[in-house]
């Protein structure tokens, strides 16, 4: 989701300020079915790619092709195939939405750190 979100608010920007279309873009959740079980599938292989003598040279290549997957297939789909709902949003509202659903998930991120206690 780090990653995913930022992309989302391209996706936004993009369909919204600069190619003018209404609307909120659906297609890049869509991503989300694919995303989640990827971004599992890389943390829990992560440690074990680490741990092989060659890493050095496939880090570049592991962290690359992790961020490409994660942020270049929202930006695609939401220039090709936007899917947009909430077309009644002024123009920067879909981007405002974006925005203060990551707001509220850092909040949420904050305030359960804080509820933790220090680690």
């Amino acid at each position: 989701m780090s990653m995913f979100l930022p992309a989302y608010l391209g996706a936004t920007l993009i369909t919204d300020a600069l190619l003018g279309r209404p609307g909120l873009p659906t297609s890049p959740l869509v991503w989300l079915l694919v995303a989640t079980p990827l971004g599992i599938a890389i943390v829990r292989f992560e440690e074990a790619v680490q741990a092989r003598s060659d890493w050095d040279k496939r880090q570049g290549l592991w962290y690359g092709t992790g961020v490409g997957l994660m942020t270049l297939p929202p930006l695609g789909l939401a220039l090709f195939a936007a899917a947009p709902v909430l077309t009644s949003l002024p123009r920067g509202g879909p981007s405002a939405l974006v925005v203060a659903a990551l707001v509220i998930l850092v909040g949420v991120i904050v305030v359960r750190g804080k509820l933790r206690g220090p680690a």
